[in-house]
């Protein structure tokens, strides 16, 4: 059974989940179970806790190091999970080219359907997709300004064109 704690961030409480393997989920706490009591969380997860309540408090850090469990999900979807986890603070990709950079091009469609059902964003950083012709859904938080508020936590804006948003790669300030 996954272990279960929730925490305070500036963009609201966040619910984790974890394995011994790694951190299986992370959600609002629409959903979120009560915070652990009277146990310490393992080490490595208080370490994720601060390292995510300190990226979205604007220190962003690198959370590609923090331990994750996929065990379980569809082979495709773990690809392209595996792939976005991968890169860097700052960058942001269309759906068609993860699916590339995943090794199915053409699997634009599936790639977002994949984005929609991500059991960990923020630390597998699905607010880097895009859709081409404009920014893309995005459910954690409920809104689209939380997607571009977190690329901005990554120096990273969307450009408004009309109906579309273009990606604008990290600034260099």
């Amino acid at each position: 059974m996954d272990n279960e704690f929730a925490f305070e961030t500036r963009m609201g409480r966040i619910a984790l989940t974890w394995t011994e393997a790694g951190l299986r989920t992370l959600g609002l706490s629409g959903d979120a179970p009560a915070a652990c009591s009277s146990r310490a969380l393992p080490p490595w997860v208080g370490e994720a806790v601060d390292r995510i309540r300190r990226h979205l408090a604007g220190e962003p850090g690198d959370l590609a190091g923090i331990p994750v469990d996929l065990e379980g999900l569809p082979p495709f979807r773990r690809k392209v999970l595996e792939t976005l986890r991968t890169t860097r603070s700052g960058e942001t990709f269309t759906y068609g080219q993860l699916a590339r950079m995943a090794g199915t091009p053409g699997a634009a469609r599936a790639v977002g359907q994949a984005m929609a059902r991500n059991p960990l964003p923020i630390v597998i950083p699905c607010h880097r997709v895009v859709a081409a012709d404009g920014p893309g859904g995005f459910s954690l938080f409920g809104s689209l300004e939380a997607k571009e508020r977190l690329l901005a936590l990554e120096h990273t804006t969307l450009r408004h064109t009309g109906e579309a948003c273009t990606p604008l790669f990290p600034m260099n300030s």
